[in-house]
């Protein structure tokens, strides 16, 4: 078999999660690129792959199906547009680009294609949320979940102490817990619920505007509190949270419907489980713990993103029009922000 081979285009610290997913696969050949050709040779060394003195190289080589584009956000438009003109396949680090106009221009350009486009939004690939997506679209007759019946709530939440970088903590480099932290429950409400509608941003505001970050004590300027409400379909009321100050990692999913709850959680300390009044959907009365062991959940979206490569199937995920999608709610979100 011939191998399959994907050009990088950024070569910084995320792209060495999604080359170590990637060098997992059998008959998967990578070829780096960097503006700066350092980062590429070193990166490429340490993997024992290729590497180009130029990423323009990656567009113009036939041989290459893919590319993942691991640079910084407002540089993805246009990478993007050089992919899809190259005839190559795309994974995309998140966000999608800059602005709603960008996105629009580049949802345009792919419907004219062939080639697949995903954004990397990786909570929809953790098993558990998986899980929970399949139990809230087992439908019956009247549009209401199989298994938990009519959805009555839900609440999203994500908050972490923050991050070891300080451009994570200003606006003007987009930091803040809106684009670290929020995006990521608002993608997987949406995932679940949409589309989303009635936006409200109930508290936003900056609690620690000054912190420690790298052990140096520093001045911050971007939101570091966000609590939402929004509606989803079937009018379900949902709430999102996200922060950066809480000390000890917290993220989990929690949803009652007439006939029970589902619960969810990345965290191997939180329980995930699905209760019901009745026996539904292959899930029996009472309580059902879901327990799914440790995942890589990089080795999961990449896996997936090769399987769409070689069977030329569009993704059920993370396309362009997810995207569109949530940079809406986003924009819905930052006209109502004071901070």
């Amino acid at each position: 078999m011939s191998k399959i081979k994907i050009g990088f285009i950024g070569c910084g610290k995320q792209a060495g999660k999604h080359i170590a997913s990637l060098l997992k696969i059998p008959n998967v050949a990578l070829v780096l690129g960097d503006i700066d050709k350092s980062l590429a040779k070193d990166l490429a060394e340490k993997n024992k792959v290729s590497w180009v003195d130029d990423p323009n190289n990656i567009f113009e080589d036939d041989g290459i199906m893919a590319v993942v584009i691991c640079t910084p956000t407002q540089t993805h438009a246009s990478l993007i547009t050089n992919a899809l003109q190259a005839r190559k396949d795309i994974l995309c680090e998140k966000p999608l680009c800059d602005s709603m106009e960008e996105a629009l221009a580049l949802q345009k350009i792919e419907k004219q294609s062939e080639q697949i486009v995903l954004v990397g939004y990786v909570y929809r690939y953790v098993p558990i949320f998986e899980e929970g997506h399949k139990i809230i679209h087992q439908q019956q007759v009247n549009g209401e979940s199989l298994v938990l019946g009519r959805p009555l709530s839900a609440f999203f939440r994500l908050g972490g102490r923050g991050g070891h970088q300080v451009w994570k903590h200003q606006k003007s480099s987009g930091g803040g817990a809106i684009n670290e932290m929020l995006v990521h429950m608002i993608d997987l409400a949406n995932w679940y619920f949409g589309p989303l509608t009635n936006i409200e941003v109930i508290s936003c505001d900056l609690r620690y505007p000054e912190r420690k970050v790298n052990g140096k004590n520093v001045v911050v300027d971007a939101e570091d509190h966000i609590w939402i409400r929004c509606l989803g379909r079937n009018e379900v009321e949902i709430f999102c949270q996200a922060d950066l100050i809480t000390p000890a990692f917290s993220q989990y999913v929690e949803i009652q419907g007439e006939n029970g709850s589902f619960m969810g959680s990345i965290q191997s300390d939180m329980p995930s489980f699905v209760f019901l009044k009745e026996s539904r959907g292959g899930y029996n009365t009472g309580k059902t713990e879901l327990r799914f062991g440790r995942r890589n959940v990089f080795d999961i979206q990449m896996m997936s993103f090769i399987q769409a490569v070689l069977r030329r199937e569009p993704s059920d995920r993370n396309t362009i029009d997810d995207s569109l999608m949530l940079m809406h709610i986003l924009g819905e979100i930052r006209k109502q922000v004071k901070i």
